[in-house]
């Protein structure tokens, strides 16, 4: 589900888990691309609209960003998302289980995404597994006009938020909706596992 989970608080507030190896790796993979293309801090800054100091602590492997904060990082400098996050390009027409996936973001509760499968073409078409702890929040960011969202919900309950409206998702639905602004998602009660694509 192109969710993109909200920007947690610095492993320095000892209520937080810190950031795993995986945004340390990330963050090792933006500090390697700025300074290969000559960029400072604040241009790629202004290039991203990401904070100087959002930059600053990902690249020391202090902070746990959003999956927005490293799209936008990616494309300003001049990368995709996947290239940017994946520990290796993302096969084509390889069969492997999905667990052996590694994820591309995880939360430090347990919840993580794993991006099966990227396709580029006219819009990038993107599959995704989320596993997801209870009482998890994701806080989503509008994709580009246009876009759409397919889920499939394998077990637990998951609840989607689209403006006012709530939407909730039992093992075995399925659902689409137009991905234009902000849409929270969240698991009410015990884990849940869904799989999406846009």
């Amino acid at each position: 589900m192109h969710v993109q989970p909200g920007r947690a608080p610095s492993p320095r507030d000892p209520g937080r888990p810190a950031p795993s190896s995986l945004f340390q790796a990330v963050g090792a993979r933006v500090r390697g691309l700025r300074l290969e293309r000559q960029l400072t801090l604040d241009e790629l800054s202004t290039r991203s609209g990401v904070s100087r100091r959002m930059i600053a602590l990902l690249e020391a492997g202090e902070v746990n960003p959003s999956l927005g904060t490293l799209d936008k990082l990616a494309h300003a400098l001049g990368t995709d998302f996947v290239s940017l996050v994946a520990a290796r390009p993302v096969a084509a027409l390889v069969p492997k289980p999905s667990e052996e996936v590694l994820p591309v973001w995880e939360d430090g509760l347990g919840s993580t995404a794993r991006l099966l499968a990227s396709r580029p073409g006219a819009g990038t078409t993107e599959l995704w597994q989320w596993e997801l702890v209870a009482g998890s929040r994701y806080e989503a960011e509008p994709d580009p006009p246009g876009s759409e969202e397919m889920v499939l919900v394998s077990s637990g309950r998951l609840v989607i938020e689209v403006g006012e409206d709530r939407f909730s998702l039992a093992p075995g639905v399925t659902s689409g909706y137009p991905r234009t602004g902000p849409m929270p998602t969240r698991t009410p009660g015990g884990p849940a596992s869904a799989s999406s694509g846009s």
